[in-house]
């Protein structure tokens, strides 16, 4: 939490935001308005006063990330640093105007123009000196809500996508070992010779043919035709 002081202290320190250390007492006057008794973070308590909560109240400001300038919009109440000739303090002021600006390893090069609630003096400041109120939060999860939808939506239709073309890609594969592997006996004449199969060993020439035949019928004629053109090769050899 942070405080305000009282209407007792100068325009100055009325101006400038306290963090709460702890909240000592409360009470309440006829009037309805609350208040309660604070000691203010580094001070002692020969500093501890009595100050309106509705008036001087309020949850502490949240400094701002690199990635979280998107939510910080014109018109936006915030906390922001103000660098004087004797003190440098956080005051409360407006943002009249956003510049954006492309990030880059040093962060986030956006910025503000802003106009300080103390002194109507204007300034342009980058997002180290700005902080936003926590009301703000919301912006940031409807960001952040918008993108994991954005993502999941991608995951879902991409598989989708893919799926006909890799099955596609299946059967033209498919399709060509078909058309190379063809047997001699279902076709017409080609010139192509068949696939060969492995040489039999010089001892399996007097083999009969009923042990081939334990194969599938479908390599008998290959069979054959090897067997006779060993015969031929052996004929011309001789």
């Amino acid at each position: 939490m942070v405080a305000r002081p009282s209407l007792k202290q100068s325009q100055l320190e009325m101006a400038r935001r306290y963090d709460v250390a702890a909240f000592l007492s409360h009470r309440l006057f006829e009037t309805g308005d609350p208040e309660v008794k604070v000691r203010f973070s580094g001070f002692g308590p020969e500093e501890d006063e009595w100050i309106n909560v509705r008036k001087c109240v309020r949850l502490r400001s949240l400094p701002c990330e690199a990635a979280e300038c998107v939510a910080v919009l014109p018109g936006d109440l915030i906390l922001c640093f103000q660098e004087g000739k004797e003190q440098a303090l956080y005051f409360d002021a407006r943002v009249l105007d956003a510049q954006r600006r492309r990030h880059d390893v040093r962060g986030c090069r956006c910025r503000f123009l802003v106009r300080y609630d103390h002194d109507h003096s204007e300034e342009i400041v980058p997002l180290r000196k700005v902080c936003r109120r926590p009301e703000t939060d919301f912006r940031l999860q409807i960001l952040h809500a918008s993108r994991a939808a954005a993502s999941a939506d991608a995951q879902n239709v991409s598989p989708v996508e893919q799926k006909p073309q890799k099955a596609h890609k299946m059967m033209d594969v498919n399709t060509a070992e078909v058309t190379v592997v063809r047997n001699p006996d279902q076709g017409g004449p080609s010139d192509k010779p068949a696939a060969p199969l492995p040489a039999a060993p010089a001892g399996t020439h007097g083999d009969s043919v009923s042990d081939v035949q334990m194969g599938s019928v479908e390599v008998i004629p290959k069979v054959e035709a090897a067997n006779e053109a060993h015969d031929d090769k052996m004929n011309v050899g001789a």
